[in-house]
């Protein structure tokens, strides 16, 4: 008996550790809990979730290199400081935050060899004509593929890095809480944006193909190449004739 209580001591003070470990990150979940819970969620509120996230101690992000490949599977990347919310879509959907910095579309379309491949979608201003937040599109590749998108997908990806660090279960269940909200804001936002465009490259097939000759267009235009005159139809008998004139004789 004697071990078993010193090891529930001992559990109960690493727990004790633990949560005073996390009480500042607590602290700023309980905050941003209590104001969601008198409104819907708003673009300032990623960027909140986006600084808990950073707040918590130990927590890492991935920092993938930037090239064609990275940028070709991209859907959205919502974009704030150093931290960015990306989400992919490959033969499935994947997001996760990641250590990079905003990218500008004139870098993201050189980088893939485009000249429109991206668009951004400004979220929250900032100062010096910089965005504070920002969502860059990979416009066709989110008109074909937006639906796959759930808020599931956005939650985990947000709630992954704190998840991830040694005593993160402790904040983890009224993270996901407030993760909620914001994960249906922006979800809301990238099926916004997605329709627009899957509307706008549709519209941009259909006009293409209205511009293109239709079948009877040629084939009027055929018809008008081969017509003959009357004098022609003369001509073509009169060398028919000639024609049967000149074969021997059986």
């Amino acid at each position: 008996m004697g071990v078993l209580s010193k090891l529930k001591d001992l559990a109960a003070d690493a727990m004790k550790g633990v949560s005073e470990r996390f009480s500042k990150v607590s602290g700023a979940i309980a905050d941003l809990a209590a104001s969601l819970a008198n409104r819907a969620a708003a673009a300032a509120d990623l960027g909140r979730i986006l600084d808990i996230i950073e707040m918590v101690p130990g927590v890492s992000f991935e920092k993938p290199e930037l090239n064609a490949d990275y940028l070709n599977t991209l859907l959205a990347a919502v974009q704030m400081g150093e931290l960015t919310l990306a989400v992919h879509y490959r033969q499935q959907t994947e997001a996760g935050v990641v250590r990079l910095h905003p990218v500008p579309t004139a870098e993201a379309n050189a980088l893939t060899g485009s000249d429109d491949k991206f668009s951004a979608m400004i979220l929250v201003e900032g100062q010096n004509d910089r965005p504070a937040i920002q969502m860059l599109m990979n416009t066709e590749h989110l008109a074909e593929n937006y639906r796959y998108v759930t808020a599931d997908t956005l939650v985990n990806a947000l709630a992954f890095p704190i998840e991830n660090v040694k005593g993160g279960f402790i904040i983890a269940r009224p993270f996901r809480a407030i993760a909620r909200p914001i994960a249906g804001w922006l979800l809301n936002i990238i099926f916004d944006q997605g329709e627009k465009l899957h509307r706008r490259f549709r519209g941009n097939r259909a006009e293409d193909q209205s511009q293109s000759p239709s079948p009877s267009a040629e084939e009027e235009a055929g018809a008008t190449n081969v017509s003959t005159t009357p004098e022609d139809s003369r001509a073509q008998a009169r060398d028919s004739d000639q024609a049967i004139d000149d074969q021997p004789a059986p």
